[in-house]
């Protein structure tokens, strides 16, 4: 009995050892599955991360693709429209092509310091095409870097640019002037010979002169030329030392000529014309004082002459019998001084040419 007893008992204990045996086993794989889970569970969360990656790489890729196909369509559109003529698109006849043109060649040759091109030259720029342009520009700015030697004087010399034309240039004021460009398409130069055989020509009266000879201030590009008896304060104010120092600011150039004897022997009209000089020579004093730092570039001359003469670079002349820098040219009802006054306006370079070496050579 006490045998079974004892059997029974260790059975229980036998029972109870299994049992949690069991259980620790159970509980070990039930944790080793759990981890398992876990792991899978992360593995396949990273798998979705990648799948998710690479999915946004590819739909990346192709909208790179596709960016890159529209850009080679934009610079093929951008080329089409640089070679398009904007000139001839925005302009309505031909004398705006030939000014918007001329106006576009002004900019793009304004950058270089060392050169300076006369309108004959651009007149002769407006008819070649862009790679004939594209040459003569290498050109230039080679002589602009001094990379091409040609000898620093006034002489003119000729430097041929292969197959498309002939460059005059001469050193001026230190600074390379272009003087002409002469193509070598015989079709080309005939068409300049023949436009250089016409200029407009027309008179002015009164406030017009005026008007004109304010407006030149900012059309100049490169000198202004003017000639007056006399000058006072009334006329060449701050505004128009303003609009002087606009010009001598963007490059350009301005020469005055001024003064005329007293001979006459008129006491009064003698002791008027002293008056008058002096005081044109005060403001003669005081322009040089306040544009002393441009140089050159600045000049003015006392002389005998009653003439009276404004030139704009080698687009026009207004010859006139308008005191251009003593009369302000008010012409409204309060004015006392309305004197009628007459002017000349032409385009003719040839004349422009002579009456600027005649009077401003200097």
């Amino acid at each position: 009995m006490k045998n079974n007893l004892l059997y029974s008992e260790g059975n229980k204990e036998n029972n109870k050892f299994s049992r949690t045996f069991l259980s620790e086993k159970l509980s070990g794989i039930k944790n080793i599955i759990k981890h398992r889970i876990k792991n899978v569970k992360s593995e396949n969360k990273e798998d979705l991360n990648l799948e998710s990656a690479k999915k946004q790489f590819e739909e990346f890729k192709a909208k790179k693709l596709e960016l890159e196909r529209y850009e080679t369509e934009l610079l093929k559109y951008d080329d089409e429209i640089k070679d398009m003529d904007y000139c001839l698109i925005t302009s309505n006849d031909l004398n705006s092509v030939i000014n918007c043109k001329k106006n576009s060649l002004y900019q793009r040759f304004f950058e270089y310091k060392n050169i300076h091109i006369d309108v004959k030259a651009i007149n002769g720029l407006i008819f070649f095409d862009k790679e004939s342009l594209a040459e003569i520009e290498a050109i230039i700015d080679k002589l602009d870097k001094d990379e091409i030697t040609i000898e620093k004087t006034y002489e003119i010399h000729k430097f041929s640019v292969e197959k498309i034309c002939d460059l005059y240039i001469s050193y001026e004021d230190e600074k390379y002037i272009i003087k002409n460009i002469e193509p070598l398409n015989k079709e080309i130069l005939g068409t300049l010979n023949e436009i250089a055989s016409k200029y407009e020509e027309y008179h002015l009266q009164n406030r017009e002169i005026r008007d004109h000879f304010i407006k030149a201030f900012s059309d100049a590009k490169h000198e202004l030329n003017i000639a007056s008896p006399w000058m006072n304060n009334y006329v060449v104010n701050e505004n128009l030392i303003e609009m002087m120092e606009g010009l001598l600011t963007r490059g350009g150039a301005i020469k005055i000529i001024y003064g005329i004897g007293e001979n006459s022997s008129s006491y009064h009209f003698k002791r008027e014309n002293s008056n008058k000089n002096k005081n044109s020579d005060r403001i003669a004093k005081k322009l040089e004082e306040k544009f002393k730092h441009y140089g050159n570039r600045f000049k003015i001359r006392k002389v005998n002459s009653h003439n009276k003469l404004l030139i704009c670079d080698e687009s026009y002349y207004i010859e006139t019998s308008f005191n251009l820098l003593s009369f302000s040219g008010e012409y409204d009802s309060d004015s006392k001084d309305t004197r009628d006054e007459g002017a000349t306006f032409s385009t003719n370079t040839e004349v422009i040419k002579d009456l600027r070496s005649r009077y401003f050579n200097f």
